[in-house]
């Protein structure tokens, strides 16, 4: 059968709209620094980062991440969280100084990275170094088709696309106020200057605590940060949260935990205090001067002279940002953790009581042993308190049923 005239002409005419509308939706603009990985999730390998006011073509999706073409780089995925089809207003912050635009993209070889960020920890850090476990700065190798199965199983059960519907986030994300070496490298000196010790190696149970939080990493604003955890192979009870991702945590403390949901509990309020900024934050409100951007060129070439005034002030700046992430919390900032953590376990299909189990536990260790708790810890705000404010937030949750996984809990974590 022949096709009609004004037919052909109607067709020609929308196939020509389709394509000029999904030209101009396949071009988006880099809002803040991207960063470009070899596949769609946080916890592929990093091969770009891409700077801000990039356009970039998008080739594909897949669910939060987006195939770009950029460069001749064969692979190359960003969170859209980067994004954006309008231009992004400049940062009002007085950290915004340390930001800067830059002209060509960054080439970010792990191994580049991994060198500067060492550079930088074993030039400035001035903590007896003798002391401290040696962090693996990109974390531990985990394979993605590892981390898949495992985040495929556990959206099945639990429904994850339509709790993500359901319980949606407040806000798209929360734009960081650096640079990635510039926040990983104060992110990593900090977790190594609190690392006493040795690190807790058993691989099954560093395997499993980082997949369950990359698994709430999905659902949170900032789902392109690849958290890393480190566990501390010490039976006191300590969990410190730093920028970038990097969180420490102790055997004694997951040694109180009873099923997945409570460990989820745990991850997700750590990881909140890192989405949130909170120490950053702190160093603003403490109006802390921040104005050493140049001295981050350290991270560029590892030179052997004596530091100089930026490079001291650089060190201002690292010890007190490590002073800040190892002190008491502010009560307002540990309850707004705690409710951005509910929020990332709703969205995840966790058991929500699983954090007032972990409160109660932690109170009641709290009232019999304080000597097991380090500082930070042991003057984080009143544990009833917590409590009471977990229960009303509770209350918008009231026919939410989710899961505990304690089988897999009692397979993965006999510390």
């Amino acid at each position: 059968m022949k096709t009609k005239p004004f037919l052909k002409v109607y067709i020609a005419v929308v196939t020509l709209a389709c394509a000029i509308w999904a030209s101009a939706e396949s071009v988006q603009v880099v809002v803040r620094e991207a960063q470009g990985r070899s596949g769609p999730g946080s916890f592929y390998p990093l091969v770009v980062l891409i700077p801000e006011k990039t356009k970039l073509d998008i080739l594909d999706r897949k669910k939060s991440w987006c195939k770009v073409n950029f460069k001749d780089l064969d692979t190359c995925w960003v969170a859209e969280n980067s994004l954006s089809t309008e231009e992004a207003k400049a940062p009002d912050s007085p950290l915004s100084s340390m930001t800067t635009t830059a002209a060509v993209s960054i080439t970010a070889s792990p191994a580049t990275l991994t060198a500067a960020i060492k550079g930088f920890w074993t030039r400035y850090s001035r903590t007896d170094k003798r002391k401290l476990a040696e962090l693996p700065v990109n974390g531990y190798d985990v394979p993605p088709e590892s981390y898949t199965a495992f985040s495929e199983n556990r959206s099945t059960v639990v429904g994850q696309d339509k709790l993500h519907k359901k319980y949606r986030l407040s806000s798209k994300f929360k734009k960081s106020r650096f640079k990635y070496e510039k926040e990983h490298s104060i992110g990593y000196t900090i977790a190594s200057s609190i690392a006493e010790g040795t690190l807790y190696e058993d691989e099954r149970v560093v395997e499993y605590i980082q997949e369950v939080g990359w698994y709430i990493a999905e659902s949170t604003e900032r789902y392109d940060i690849r958290f890393i955890f480190y566990v501390l192979d010490t039976d006191r009870i300590n969990a410190v949260s730093c920028p970038g991702g990097y969180v420490v945590l102790t055997r004694g403390l997951l040694d109180k935990l009873h099923d997945e949901a409570e460990l989820a509990a745990l991850l997700a309020h750590e990881m909140a205090h890192v989405i949130a900024g909170h120490a950053m934050q702190s160093m603003e409100e403490d109006k802390t001067r921040i104005t050493a951007d140049s001295a981050f060129d350290a991270l560029d070439k590892e030179t052997q002279s004596e530091p100089g005034e930026l490079e001291e002030e650089l060190i201002a700046i690292t010890n007190r940002a490590v002073s800040i992430a190892t002190s008491p919390k502010l009560d307002e900032q540990e309850y707004e953790a705690d409710r951005m953590a509910l929020r990332y376990l709703a969205r995840s299909g966790y058991d929500l009581n699983g954090l007032p189990r972990l409160l109660n536990t932690l109170m009641t260790e709290h009232e019999q042993r304080i000597d097991m708790f380090d500082l930070n810890y042991r003057n984080h705000p009143d544990f009833k308190e917590r409590l009471r404010r977990v229960e009303r937030e509770l209350r918008e949750y009231r026919n939410y049923e989710g899961r505990t996984f304690d089988s897999d809990f009692e397979k993965n974590m006999m510390l």
